[in-house]
């Protein structure tokens, strides 16, 4: 008999607003929809608006009263995500859950972005690192806002590189890439807590990890092979770990939530360990990415 997804911490969202990136596709598209349908204002950040309201008007046939709108986002462009940021703070004064979803996986070759950085880390590390930071004001000035990133069970491969963060002294390894950039989520989730507690804010940062889903990027690259696509669970179940962790208000900061079983079953925390749980590694992950960004987060009281 087929499990079925946990619904359990459902709760209505009416007068929230969310952001999610890559909401056009995949877990970010079910998430959308599962945030629409209980009630919340919900911006679809993707990379083209035409892309966005093709997901947008998906969702309508199944949620024809849905709140939604489309702001282009290129998580590999600082100027774009800059733009998505100013756009947003006109027209919103408050951010409930913020779920940085988009990323890419296990690219075959090494690619970067037009300011150097390696793919990985760009879009699934560094873009969602500056555009939490633009946002960091309002999600600080918004009651019990959250924060999920997106990780993966990956991280624990990760050896993170300081000295070679963009692969230009290694041969390039595209599942050491992937999981470096799941392994600096994880990171940026401890940071970021901290920096939410110095403010004085009730704001909680999250993550979660879909174990196997059949979602179209997975399916794309050929996770595993037929195995895993045959073992992997709709995309639904695979939404239900970042949905909890951006819905639950029973959960406390830092919750890394994953299905029960690694690859299947319904949502739970999950206990970190290694360099994850590393103050030292998540700082200096903080401080390189301040670097790279060229963007500092606003001072909190206690780092002033």
């Amino acid at each position: 008999m087929q499990q079925q997804p946990n619904n359990k911490n459902s709760q209505d969202l009416a007068g929230k607003t969310a952001v999610v990136t890559g909401g056009n596709i995949g877990l970010g598209f079910q998430s959308t929809l599962e945030l629409a349908q209980r009630g919340a204002h919900v911006v679809i950040a993707c990379r083209t608006i035409e892309k966005g309201e093709a997901a947008m008007a998906r969702m309508r046939q199944q949620v024809n009263s849905a709140s939604l709108e489309v702001l282009p986002l290129d998580l590999t462009d600082r100027d774009s995500i800059h733009r998505f940021a100013l756009s947003f703070t006109a027209k919103h004064q408050h951010l409930d859950i913020l779920l940085n979803n988009a990323g890419v996986v296990n690219l075959k070759e090494l690619a970067r972005t037009k300011e150097g950085w390696e793919m990985h880390m760009a879009t699934n590390h560094l873009g969602h690192f500056l555009l939490t930071g633009l946002l960091f004001e309002t999600l600080v000035a918004t009651p019990d806002a959250r924060v999920v990133t997106v990780s993966s069970g990956a991280y624990k491969a990760a050896k993170m590189n300081f000295d070679d963060l963009h692969w230009e002294k290694r041969p390039y390894a595209r599942v050491g890439s992937y999981a470096e950039s799941k392994l600096a989520n994880l990171l940026f989730m401890f940071a970021l807590q901290r920096r939410f507690d110095d403010a004085g804010s009730s704001a909680k940062s999250m993550s979660a990890h879909p174990g196997l889903a059949a979602t179209e990027r997975q399916q794309s690259i050929g996770i595993g092979g037929w195995l895993s696509r045959a073992m992997a669970r709709p995309v639904e179940f695979g939404a239900r770990p970042q949905m909890m962790a951006a819905t639950d208000t029973s959960l406390p900061a830092c919750s890394f939530l994953g299905p029960r079983f690694g690859i299947w079953g319904n949502p739970s925390p999950i206990k970190l360990s290694g360099l994850a749980v590393d103050e030292g590694v998540q700082e200096k992950l903080w401080a390189i990415s301040e670097e790279l960004t060229g963007f500092q987060y606003p001072q909190t009281e206690k780092a002033a």
